[in-house]
């Protein structure tokens, strides 16, 4: 087995070993650097798979995901190894053994695994037209199979459009999440005809009260998509393929050309095996990125960074926080002083809409609505959208905020992320919260 010698080992081909290494660089231009991913190609964007790639996707079309252009690993002494997964790690004698035979040597590592889509584990959850979409190459496969449905698929009627008459094609989207909304989106977008599978009462029930779940679902509704709610797919049906979503309510099965799963996802933590490493779901980090292991560091969607904001440790598997972590990760690594204090954020788009989200929903005892679509009636919310935005807001049981969701509201960015970060109280403001004639900057004075 040949052995070699890095100051700086980071496992992982994302985007948080790709910024922590640009924050490495930026403190110590000269000490070896390696990054180790799995994929075949350098570190990229992954939010643009399930929207504009999906949508506009061509061979040239890939340049524009990659986080760096090829030239920088080499001009910045990167040791750049891809299509290659690391398979254990001797945390005591501070090695990585590859799965090619070779071992590497670390003085620091960085564990940047990120995690798997989970599988349906339903009769027919392995036809071979059953997507998940996490990587580039999930996205091209979905890509084919889009092009030969729109080309040769079940015809339908585009209810989102009934000016263009019959068309072609029809998806099953299982899970009402957010990458599975995205999904939902995006396909009608391409003339498909899409069915959303919603085992919760609505969606993205993980992160967001009825209010806005059923918002959501009107207006996935008033753009096409079909949105089948609390019924968990019981089997895919077909012959050799899935051509049927039955939900085992007796209702008649959901025809589709392909399905495409969205179900959650698992941190990748096989490197943990046989290590003194701190994890439960994820890799357990402080507020600087380190785990209980000195010198051993993780960051992006595998680890769960203590958030004092909130006095526990979170995993926050979004993009913004893949770049804050592995800077933090990168630049204490290198000597320099980072950790984590802000207000974790991410943002979705759907058609025209435009969601933005800042604290922790778990902690959420009771939510306002302020703006359109705050009730079934009165801007229904959705029928194409007149006015549809509106915000909601967490309050925990200590009447505190614990979270803003905010939809078509981008200009308030600053506001509404204050909101959460002063971890404000509302008691005796709660209707001025919810009217949107009365300015939220009242709260903050």
């Amino acid at each position: 087995m040949s052995v070699s010698h890095v100051k700086y080992l980071l496992i992982g081909g994302g985007l948080a070993s790709s910024t922590a290494a640009q924050a490495i660089r930026a403190l110590d231009p000269r000490g070896e650097l390696m990054l180790i991913g799995q994929e075949r190609i350098r570190p990229y964007h992954r939010p643009p798979l399930s929207k504009g790639y999906l949508r506009q996707q061509r061979t040239g079309r890939r340049p524009e995901l990659f986080v760096q252009p090829p030239e920088w690993y080499a001009d910045n002494r990167v040791q750049l190894r891809t299509g290659v997964r690391a398979s254990h790690l001797d945390a005591n004698r501070r090695s990585v053994a590859l799965e090619n035979g070779q071992e590497i040597a670390f003085d620091r590592l960085l564990i940047a695994t990120g995690m798997s889509p989970d599988h349906l584990k339903i009769p027919g959850h392995d036809w071979p037209n059953v997507h998940y979409v996490r990587s580039v190459d999930d996205a091209d496969r979905l890509h084919h199979a889009i092009e030969k449905a729109l080309g040769e698929g079940l015809r339908h009627e585009r209810a989102a459009s009934p000016a263009a008459g019959v068309g072609r094609g029809r998806a099953a989207v299982i899970g009402g999440g957010l990458l599975g909304v995205e999904l939902a989106a995006t396909l009608a977008q391409l003339g498909l005809a899409v069915d959303l599978v919603v085992s919760q009462p609505h969606p993205w029930a993980r992160f967001a009260g009825e209010n806005t779940g059923r918002f959501i679902a009107r207006y996935l509704e008033s753009r096409g998509v079909s949105v089948h709610v609390g019924r968990p797919p019981a089997r895919l049906d077909g012959d050799g393929r899935a051509q049927r979503v039955d939900l085992g309510d007796g209702s008649a099965p959901i025809p589709c050309d392909f399905v495409v799963a969205a179900v959650g996802a698992t941190v990748n933590r096989e490197l943990l095996r046989s290590t003194p490493i701190n994890s439960e779901k994820a890799i357990l980090v402080d507020p600087h990125c380190r785990t209980n292991v000195e010198g051993i560091y993780a960051a992006g969607d595998c680890c769960a960074v203590y958030d004092s904001l909130f006095g526990k440790h979170r995993v926050l598997d979004h993009w913004p926080n893949a770049v804050l972590t592995g800077h933090i990760a990168g630049t204490h690594m290198a000597g320099g002083e980072a950790r984590y204090d802000g207000v974790n954020h991410f943002d979705s788009e759907i058609f025209d809409l435009t969601l933005l989200a800042w604290g922790e929903p778990r902690l959420v005892d009771r939510r306002l609505i302020r703006g359109a679509g705050a009730t079934g009636n009165g801007g229904n919310g959705t029928a194409a959208g007149d006015r549809a935005d509106l915000i909601e807001i967490g309050i925990a049981a200590d009447g505190r905020i614990a979270q803003v969701l905010a939809i078509n509201h981008p200009g308030e960015s600053e506001l509404l992320r204050e909101l959460v970060a002063r971890r404000v109280r509302v008691e005796g403001n709660e209707e001025a919260l919810k009217d949107p004639s009365v300015p939220l900057a009242t709260l903050l004075d």
